[in-house]
């Protein structure tokens, strides 16, 4: 039986070659958290019971012609998946670590700037969105989520030297690579000014502007998703909006304070969209830190124009009478392991010697569910 590694079948799907991929886990997960294109033929809990048929009968008559690609959790009932297959005669490749291992798959894409380079740094298996922004040899990192190395590759790849390192808040999905990227590179750690974490960093408050490259960089601090929550607009063309806006939905208020927080979280959040984001030009770009659906191979920046963000988010238009409740009655499940996340974001938890994807596997939550 042959594996394929995460790595491996996102160049092969980036390449545009023709790969099934499979899910054999059940609906429910599958819908939660899934690659991009996979099918779900759900035969997980019958191939852990050793039924073969569960799965030989829903794919016996496909094309042989195509490589598929089995998923599970973890790689292992996919292995059954694949030998089944194999007797099928198809040519069969389980994925590495299953959708554990997924987790760390990344693509990148540009963004459309006229003034210098972004490129948005895709966690395709967790749904972070992290940016690299530069110009004339300078560059700048907001919210870098995966191992450092592939922030410095890109970097060097641009012609840039990272310089500073920014945090739009303190994550709760995944776990900050910062301060190790700033101790890899020596650049200067940002976050905004807040009294949650217990290490030195430079404090970024509302108006304020940061230069490098020729470019700049405004802070906006918008309360809601967090209470230090900032987002950041590159020579106001660009908006890196961290979790206070994505592309179809909003930031939930409810991980930093709680159940019992949602509701102030809620109003915070309103008044930063109104008072921050809405007055802005509808030709801004607004460049995201999440999103819950499955990324893509295309090469295709997950970003849009405020102007065509705003119709399809219903609450924007809604009254702040009507808005708070909505969001407080649309919060859902909260991100696996989120309070251990944010402990070791805030630096009141280490990792010792677990392994970042004990805590960060899982489906992206941190939009309300109707967004």
């Amino acid at each position: 039986m042959k594996e394929i590694t995460p790595e491996e079948l996102t160049k092969r799907l980036e390449s545009g070659e023709d790969i099934a991929v499979i899910d054999i886990r059940e609906p429910d997960e599958f819908e939660d958290w899934h690659i991009y294109g996979a099918e779900n033929v759900p035969s997980y809990n019958a191939l852990s019971r050793g039924d073969a048929a569960a799965l030989s009968d829903q794919y016996k008559d496909r094309s042989k012609d195509t490589p598929v690609v089995a998923v599970c959790r973890m790689g292992s009932v996919s292995v059954a998946a694949c030998q089944i297959l194999e007797s099928l005669g198809y040519e069969a490749l389980n994925l590495t670590g299953g959708m554990f291992g997924w987790t760390n798959a990344w693509t990148t894409a540009p963004v459309e700037f006229d003034s210098g380079t972004v490129v948005q740094i895709r966690r395709n298996g967790k749904g972070c969105l992290s940016y690299l922004a530069g110009a004339d040899g300078e560059g700048a990192v907001i919210d870098p989520c995966m191992d450092v190395a592939i922030y410095t590759e890109v970097a060097s790849n641009h012609g840039l030297d990272i310089k500073h390192v920014l945090e739009t808040h303190v994550h709760a999905d995944h776990i900050s690579r910062a301060r190790e990227l700033c101790d890899e590179t020596g650049a200067q750690l940002h976050l905004p000014k807040n009294n949650r974490v217990n290490f030195e960093y430079s404090a970024l408050e509302h108006g304020q502007t940061l230069s490098f490259g020729g470019l700049t960089l405004q802070i906006l601090h918008t309360p809601g998703h967090t209470g230090e929550s900032v987002c950041f607009e590159l020579d106001g063309k660009v908006l890196f909006s961290g979790d206070t806006i994505f592309i179809e939905g909003l930031g939930r208020p409810d991980l930093e304070k709680g159940d019992a927080g949602a509701t102030d979280g809620a109003r915070m959040l309103y008044d930063s969209l109104h008072n921050h984001i809405m007055p802005m030009s509808g030709k801004v770009l607004v460049c995201p830190g999440h999103t819950s659906k499955p990324m893509g191979f295309d090469g295709t920046a997950l970003a849009a124009r405020l102007e065509e963000i705003t119709p399809r988010i219903d609450l924007l238009r809604a009254s702040k009478d009507d808005f708070v409740p909505q969001i407080v009655g649309a919060l859902g499940q909260k991100p696996p392991n989120f309070q251990r996340v944010v402990s070791v974001n805030e630096g009141r938890m280490t990792l010792g010697l677990l392994d970042p994807l004990e805590l960060e596997a899982g489906p992206n939550r941190c939009a309300v569910k109707n967004g």
